[in-house]
C-alpha cells in the first residue's frame, strides 16, 4: 500500500491499471479498501484504479476525533488533487457510498459520475430510528461487549440468509475489529446525513444498486432527478460487489458508457 497525508492523518490507498477517468473506490464502515477488490480487478484494465482506506479503517491513520462528512469529504478532495485524479469516477459502498454521495452533490464539477453499492437513500428521522439502538448498545458496552454486538448487527443487518456464512463471519469478525472511538465518533455522521435531501440535489451521473435488504426508501428513490439510475441485485446481502460481482460490475459497466 501506498500513503498520503492530509493534516497530519495519513490516508492509506492502493492503485491499479491506468486510463482515463481514473475511479476512485471508497469501502464502508468499518470496512477496508479489500472488499473493493473485486470492481478493482474488473475495471483496472480499461480504468485507474484508486482504493483507499478511509481515515480510521485499515492501513490509515485514527485519529481521536475528526469523523464529520466534512472531514470525508475533505480526503475525497485531497486525494483527488494529490493524486492527479482529475474528474474522477467515484464508487463508494454503503458509509463510502454517502460520502461519495455529499461529495459529488457538493462539487459536481468534480466528478464524472457516482456509484453507490447499497448506500442509504433516506432521511435523518430514519436513518435514526434504525441505527440509533445500535449506537445506543455500543455506547454502554463494554470492550468485550463491543465486539459480540458489532458482529451480532453485521450478521443479522447486512448479510441475508442466502448468502455465504463463512464469508458472512469474516467480514463480521473483521468489523468488530475497528476501534470503538471511530465507530463511535462515525455515529453522529451517519444519523447527522440525509442521503434522501442530498440525493435530490446530486446533478452528476449516478446509479445506485441495492440488495435484497435494502437501506433505501421508495418514497426517496420516486423524488430522484433523471440523472438517476436504480438497480437491485437478485439473492445478496448489504456486501453486493463480494456477493454478488457477476451481477454488480455488468450494472456498473453498463452504467459507466451511458454515463461517458
Amino acid at each position: 500500500m501506498q500513503k498520503i497525508s492530509r493534516n497530519g492523518v495519513g490516508l492509506a490507498y492502493v492503485e491499479q491499471g491506468v486510463g482515463d477517468p481514473a475511479i476512485l473506490l471508497l469501502h464502508g464502515m468499518a470496512c477496508g479498501h479489500q472488499h473493493m477488490a473485486p470492481l478493482v480487478d474488473a475495471f483496472a484494465p480499461t480504468y485507474r484504479c484508486v482504493a483507499i482506506d478511509l481515515r480510521g479503517h485499515g492501513e490509515s491513520d485514527a485519529p481521536l476525533d475528526a469523523y464529520s462528512t466534512d472531514d470525508f469529504t475533505a480526503d475525497i478532495a485531497f486525494a483527488i488533487d494529490e493524486l492527479g485524479l482529475d474528474r474522477p469516477i467515484l464508487i463508494g459502498h454503503s458509509f463510502g457510498g454517502s460520502v461519495s454521495l455529499a461529495f459529488a452533490a457538493a462539487h459536481p464539477d468534480r466528478v464524472r459520475a457516482l456509484v453507490m453499492l447499497d448506500s442509504g437513500l433516506r432521511s435523518k428521522s430514519t436513518v435514526g430510528a434504525d441505527l440509533n439502538p445500535f449506537y445506543d448498545a455500543l455506547r454502554a458496552a463494554t470492550p468485550e461487549q463491543y465486539k459480540v454486538i458489532v458482529e451480532d448487527f453485521c450478521m443479522t443487518r447486512l448479510f441475508d440468509p442466502v448468502d455465504d456464512q463463512a464469508v458472512a463471519r469474516q467480514i463480521a469478525q473483521q468489523m468488530a475489529q475497528v476501534p470503538a472511538h471511530v465507530f463511535l465518533s462515525m455515529a453522529a455522521t451517519v444519523t447527522a446525513f440525509d442521503s434522501a435531501d442530498t440525493a435530490r440535489a446530486c446533478t452528476v451521473p449516478s446509479l445506485i444498486i441495492q440488495s435484497c435488504q435494502p437501506f433505501v426508501d421508495p418514497a426517496a428513490l420516486a423524488t430522484l432527478g433523471p440523472n438517476w439510475y436504480n438497480s437491485r441485485v437478485v439473492g445478496a446481502g448489504h456486501f453486493i460487489q463480494l456477493l454478488a460481482p457477476d451481477q454488480v460490475i455488468p450494472m456498473v459497466r453498463r452504467f459507466l458508457e451511458l454515463a461517458s
